[in-house]
């Protein structure tokens, strides 16, 4: 079949795709994805974009406003980046389950004089897991006369839609690592308040009219309860944004250190972090180890886009494939404790 003028048959789309890949026109991603998997390998993110559409500064220009834009709201999602709790997943376009394995221990070793005597024919068991790769994804577009007038005025490419759409697929990913995600499936996305296996304790008065005293027993108490499920550390505190004023009230009265200050003495208490997600009166203590909380990435946030209305329409998706694993050994144990 001829190729159209569009640069691509529709013969050459069924059999290979190559002229429509190589095509000056917009392409769907989804049929990039297709024609990936048909071949049997991974979808690069380059095949994703449209290079005659937007010139490559002005990809440039996009990228760094969704990043710039997108690391704002990432409290707890950054904290799990900069322990390097990060699990990658090659080719995740073509991945919707991240599967993983808890493990039980095995039964006590036993004391004799002789140490002949056999002990009891144990073994390990292995208990498997799914945790969902959704894609959290944001649509955005610009019109192809505003694109074109940046470029014969000289003016900067407005990236004020790129830099919202970043945003909100990040706090869409910080939401998720507080308070969990959707269910697809039987397997749902848990987040650090509403894991089944996590460690519950009363918050008490609220911390907004506690006393420092209070506090830093609550906190204790907290620990205690991750000690007692065998996590010790190291631990970090997450709470609301209402309380972030009062922990820098003084310890007690009269006292040379706030309760912040305070908090922050005790061992293996790495850090205290304020963040918009979680609701108020809601503390969270985590253990910053892969075994309880990571963070699976198969995509970091990018952009990719296709036109419409004849080129008239330049749309754009943001997007990232990325999802908070929080995790409980085989005994139900966990290394996160939830004050409410």
């Amino acid at each position: 079949m001829e190729a159209n003028s569009a640069g691509w048959s529709g013969g050459d789309i069924v059999t290979s795709g190559k002229q429509f890949i190589n095509a000056p026109g917009g392409k769907w991603a989804a049929d990039q994805l297709l024609k990936a998997l048909e071949e049997g390998r991974p979808l690069s993110t380059a095949e994703l974009r449209v290079a005659g559409t937007l010139r490559k500064d002005e990809w440039i220009h996009l990228d760094d406003a969704l990043v710039q834009e997108g690391i704002i709201r990432l409290k707890g999602v950054a904290d799990l980046m900069a322990a390097g709790l990060v699990i990658n997943v090659p080719n995740a376009m073509g991945k919707t389950i991240f599967q993983w394995e808890a493990v039980t221990d095995m039964n006590p070793a036993e004391v004799s004089l002789g140490g002949v005597d056999r002990t009891e024919n144990d073994r390990v068991l292995f208990e498997l897991n799914n945790l969902p790769l959704p894609i959290i994804h944001k649509d955005f577009n610009l019109n192809l006369r505003t694109l074109e007038a940046s470029r014969t005025r000289g003016e900067s490419l407005d990236t004020t839609q790129a830099r919202i759409a970043g945003r909100l697929c990040m706090e869409k990913l910080e939401y998720m690592y507080f308070n969990g995600g959707p269910t697809f499936g039987a397997a749902p996305i848990y987040g650090l308040t509403n894991h089944p296996n996590r460690n519950i304790v009363a918050i008490g008065t609220s911390w907004t009219t506690a006393t420092g005293e209070v506090i830093l027993a609550k906190v204790l108490e907290m620990i205690g309860a991750a000690q007692a499920d065998r996590f010790y550390g190291p631990y970090m505190l997450y709470v609301p944004a209402n309380y972030n004023l009062f922990l820098d009230a003084d310890f007690k009265a009269n006292s040379d250190k706030s309760i912040r200050q305070r908090l922050l003495e005790v061992d293996g208490l790495q850090g205290i972090r304020v963040v918009d997600q979680l609701t108020s009166s809601n503390v969270v203590l985590v253990q910053m180890t892969r075994d309880v909380v990571s963070l699976v990435e198969g995509e970091p946030l990018q952009t990719v886009q296709w036109d419409t209305e004849g080129g008239f329409i330049v749309k754009f998706k943001a997007f990232a494939i990325m999802v908070p694993l929080i995790r409980a050994d085989a005994q139900d144990r966990s290394g996160v404790v939830h004050a409410s």
